[in-house]
C-alpha cells in the first residue's frame, strides 16, 4: 500500500459504526444498476434530506462512507492518496459493478451526513457488508529537535485568521486580499514560504502533503509559532516536465523539505509508522428496488 497517508487521523476520523441506533436513517432508498454505456459520478443532489448518486462502484461507496465523511463531517486527510486506498477481501465487482442510489431520509439531512453515517447504514442493510480497520506498517517520517536547538518563532497575536467552517470570514471587497488563514502556507513576498499560526504537528500534517509518506511530530515541542521555510515551488509541486539533472532536490521526496525545516533545528529521519486501511469481511450484491 504505496503512500497512504492518514497515520495522524486514522483513529479519530475512521469511525467504522458511527451511526447509532438513534442517528438519521433513510426513510428510503432506491438502488439500481448502472449499464456500462451510463456515465458515473458523485451527483449529490443540495435539496435537504435527498441524495442523488450516479453510477458509482461500491468500492468508492465504501471510500466516501467510510473514509471521506465517516462522522459526517468532510474528512481532510493530509495526503489524497489516503482517499482512494485499495480496501482487502473483497470480491472483484466491487470495483466493476456501478450502482445509482437515490434516496430520501426520515427528516432534514446535509449532505455529508447521507453521504457518510447514513450511506454506512445503507451498507450495511443493502448490501449486508460488514467491513473492519485493519493497521498496516508503511514507510513514514519521524519529526525531531535536531542537534541545535530548535529556532521556532512564537505566532504573533492577530497574525492569522482560525478557519471556522461554520462561520466562515466574508468574502474579501474586489481587489483586497483574502485573510491569512492560520496554518495554511502562503508565499513569502521576500521568497519562501510562511506559515502563521500553526503547531508542529499540524505543520507536520501540512507538508505531508508535499511528500511521498506521512511526517509524524516526534518532537514534543508545545505551544503556536509563525514558520518560514526556505523552499521554492519547485521543492514542493511536481513539475510537468522531468526534473533538472542538475537540480539539489526531486520534489516529493521530502529532500528540500527536509532541508529547510533542518535551518529551524528539526530533522525529518525516515521511519516505520502504522496506517489504516479497510478489510471486508461480507459483502453482496443489493437487491434491486
Amino acid at each position: 500500500m504505496s503512500r497512504i497517508s492518514a497515520f495522524l487521523i486514522a483513529a479519530e476520523l475512521i469511525a467504522l459504526s458511527v451511526h447509532a441506533q438513534n442517528a438519521p436513517k433513510f426513510e428510503v432508498a432506491s438502488i439500481k444498476h448502472c449499464q456500462d454505456s451510463d456515465r458515473g459520478g458523485g451527483g449529490g443532489e443540495l435539496t435537504p434530506g435527498r441524495l442523488h448518486l450516479n453510477c458509482l462502484t461500491t468500492a468508492n461507496l465504501i471510500r466516501m462512507a467510510y473514509l471521506a465523511f465517516p462522522t459526517g463531517q468532510p474528512n481532510e486527510p493530509v495526503n489524497p492518496n489516503f482517499l482512494q486506498q485499495p480496501i482487502s477481501g473483497g470480491p472483484s465487482w466491487i470495483n466493476s459493478d456501478r450502482y445509482r442510489i437515490d434516496a430520501k431520509a426520515e427528516g432534514p439531512a446535509n449532505l455529508e451526513m447521507m453521504r457518510g453515517p447514513m450511506m454506512q447504514a445503507l451498507l450495511e442493510d443493502r448490501f449486508q457488508l460488514k467491513i473492519r480497520r485493519e493497521s498496516k506498517e508503511t514507510n513514514v517520517f519521524d519529526l525531531i529537535v535536531g542537534k541545535s536547538v530548535a529556532k521556532l518563532d512564537a505566532a504573533k497575536d492577530g497574525g492569522c485568521v482560525v478557519f471556522d467552517r461554520n462561520n466562515p470570514p466574508p468574502e474579501p471587497a474586489p481587489g483586497q486580499p483574502g485573510p491569512v488563514l492560520c496554518g495554511s502556507i502562503r508565499m513569502s513576498a521576500n521568497g519562501g514560504f510562511d506559515i502563521r499560526g500553526i503547531t508542529i504537528t499540524d505543520l507536520c500534517r501540512e507538508l505531508t502533503k508535499y511528500v511521498e509518506r506521512d511526517i509524524v511530530d516526534k518532537t514534543g515541542i508545545e505551544g503556536v509559532f509563525d514558520v518560514h521555510l526556505d523552499l521554492t515551488p519547485a521543492d514542493l509541486f511536481y513539475p510537468d516536465a522531468a526534473p533538472d539533472p542538475a537540480s539539489t532536490f526531486t520534489p516529493g521526496d521530502g529532500r528540500a523539505i527536509a532541508a529547510a525545516l533542518d535551518r529551524l533545528g528539526l530533522q525529518m529521519r525516515p521511519a516505520k509508522g502504522s496506517a489504516p486501511s479497510l478489510a471486508i469481511d461480507h459483502v453482496e450484491r443489493p437487491s434491486e428496488n
